[in-house]
């Protein structure tokens, strides 16, 4: 079983309970908290790849600034999977003449 099946099933789990308690959903918003300030901390060091590189891995420039300057609460790491997802979508339905 892999992480990714546990954390489902735990998700589950939880939703199955009743409504958190007060310390629960704190403990939850810092753990988002936490990871979205992560999150944005690798965005920043994107800036130091050269265009080939983000090309590379799906991103443009534009995608990373876009990132960088979404509301401080919003995850730009999210913001950069679902415009790399996109890119390659439209890559792949375009017949792969990108």
């Amino acid at each position: 079983m892999r992480t990714i099946d546990s954390r489902i099933d735990l998700d589950i789990a939880a939703a199955r309970g009743s409504a958190p308690s007060l310390p629960s959903r704190l403990f939850q918003f810092a753990v988002r908290a936490m990871r979205t300030w992560r999150n944005r901390a690798a965005v920043n060091r994107l800036h130091d790849l050269d265009d080939w590189q983000l090309r590379d891995i799906g991103l443009e420039r534009s995608d990373v600034k876009d990132a960088l300057t979404s509301t401080f609460f919003a995850d730009p790491g999210l913001h950069l999977t679902i415009a790399s997802r996109e890119r390659a979508q439209r890559y792949l339905r375009n017949g792969r003449r990108d």
